[in-house]
């Protein structure tokens, strides 16, 4: 079979994803998936954009295990979709994202919709006839301050998420993008060592990410917890086989820590991963971040563009607050 074959040992990773619950799915669904995964392939698509599709499709699986009692895709009709659409959307999916599944589903139902083999199992295009959620404005970054950071990696170490406890770190050590940190493998970080390996940036630069004290802290609690495995890469799964975490599992992560934050102040952030670069930054240039207490300093822009790995000044400049009104109350000493 095509996605037992070729896409068996990707790694897909997602809070709703679940390897147990998978091998429970129809074999009808199954068949239909991989039937269309091939035909992804005559077409010519990309490995890329096949995998994508299987993982998609997969966690539609999962949903309709859990949701619509493991119903094959013959049975299910247009509510069921809508309602797909909308459960994915109430646990905290982005529109986009949430598109892209409905999109993913919809595509395979049109095709299983002019398929002999199908064509009695599959007349209509349900999913297809469900509209798609619109498209999301351009939010404002969330940033937050060094005391919420420190309440949520404190929570996180009391609660044992030292995995967890150590994204948060390093990413505030570091300044450093999604895909980037997501390229850390295990064996870098050190006791004595403040650089992790070599990852590629944007516009294929190579360098490396700055961690210190935080960093070591909790990446030490984090190895006694893990144990010894043969996995290089710093980040695993943490339901059902071990294995690399995927890419959009450092997503979900800090998602998840908006609740603690809610929980323990009383107000809700939407901050995601990249927010993170955002904070780290202002709070180095601003001297609230705890290396700036350290030395005594507020790094100045030249620094912070070195840090981030910025191609210009105005391009680290733009990920720091927006002071203009500050500076100007201050001019007319309105403050």
């Amino acid at each position: 079979m095509y996605m037992s074959n070729t896409l068996k040992k990707k790694n897909v990773y997602n809070r709703f994803y679940d390897e147990s619950k998978w091998n429970n799915v129809p074999n009808f669904n199954k068949d239909l998936i991989n039937d269309f995964l091939l035909e992804l392939k005559a077409q010519g698509k990309s490995k890329g954009t096949i995998s994508q599709y299987f993982n998609d499709l997969r966690i539609i699986c999962i949903y309709i295990h859990d949701e619509l009692r493991n119903k094959e895709f013959r049975q299910l009709k247009k509510k069921d979709f809508r309602n797909m659409v909308l459960f994915f959307k109430d646990k905290g999916m982005s529109n986009a994202r949430v598109n892209r599944l409905k999109s993913s589903v919809s595509s395979m139902l049109e095709f299983a919709s002019n398929e002999e083999d199908y064509e009695d199992d599959i007349e209509i295009n349900y999913a297809g006839k469900v509209k798609g959620l619109q498209k999301e404005s351009v939010r404002s970054i969330v940033f937050l301050s060094w005391k919420e950071v420190e309440i949520i990696y404190r929570e996180l170490l009391n609660q044992e998420r030292y995995q967890e406890a150590t994204l948060l770190a390093l990413a505030i050590d570091s300044a450093g993008r999604k895909n980037e940190l997501h390229q850390v493998l295990k064996d870098s970080i050190t006791p004595d060592g403040n650089f992790t390996n070599e990852v590629l940036g944007k516009r294929a630069k190579k360098f490396k990410l700055m961690y210190n004290d935080m960093t070591k802290e909790a990446f030490k609690l984090y190895m006694e917890q893990r144990g010894e495995d043969d996995i290089e890469s710093l980040w695993i799964t943490s339901r059902g086989e071990r294995r690399k975490l995927d890419v959009d599992g450092l997503y979900d992560m800090v998602v998840s820590w908006r609740k603690i934050l809610e929980e323990k102040t009383g107000e809700y952030k939407e901050f995601n991963v990249h927010s993170l670069r955002h904070i780290a930054l202002e709070l180095l240039s601003t001297g609230e971040h705890y290396m700036a207490k350290k030395l005594g300093k507020k790094f100045d822009l030249d620094s912070l563009k070195l840090l981030a790995h910025h191609e210009s000044i105005e391009t680290t400049s733009g990920y720091l607050k927006d002071r203009s009104d500050d500076m100007l109350m201050e001019a007319f000493n309105l403050n």
